[in-house]
């Protein structure tokens, strides 16, 4: 009776096991985020130049998203005031562009 216990208790156990199945991706198959954000000075320097166009505080003109884009260049959206600015910027901090967005 032992015997038969073991069995179905092995089997069920087995059964099981066949239901669970590890579907989690490997590291190298995992979705990431590739996109490359600004370097930190060259966003501060963003907010200065918007603080300064746009009449803004200082300390109100803060970055909310950058990214990288062709050419070594950053695209950088800040915000002051309730007011979206752009500003596109090169790695040496050139300010390219600045405009309302």
């Amino acid at each position: 009776m032992k015997n038969i216990n073991l069995i179905v208790v092995a089997g069920g156990i087995l059964a099981l096991a066949g239901c669970v199945s590890d579907n989690s991706p490997t590291p190298e198959n995992m979705a990431r985020n590739t996109a490359q954000t600004a370097p930190a000075d060259l966003q501060l320097a963003c907010s200065s130049a918007a603080a300064t166009k746009f009449g803004a505080d200082h300390a109100s003109a803060l970055p909310v998203s950058s990214s990288a884009v062709d050419g070594g260049k950053y695209q950088i959206i800040l915000e002051a005031k309730g007011q979206r600015s752009s500003c596109l910027i090169d790695q040496a901090g050139t300010v390219l562009s600045l405009e309302k967005a």
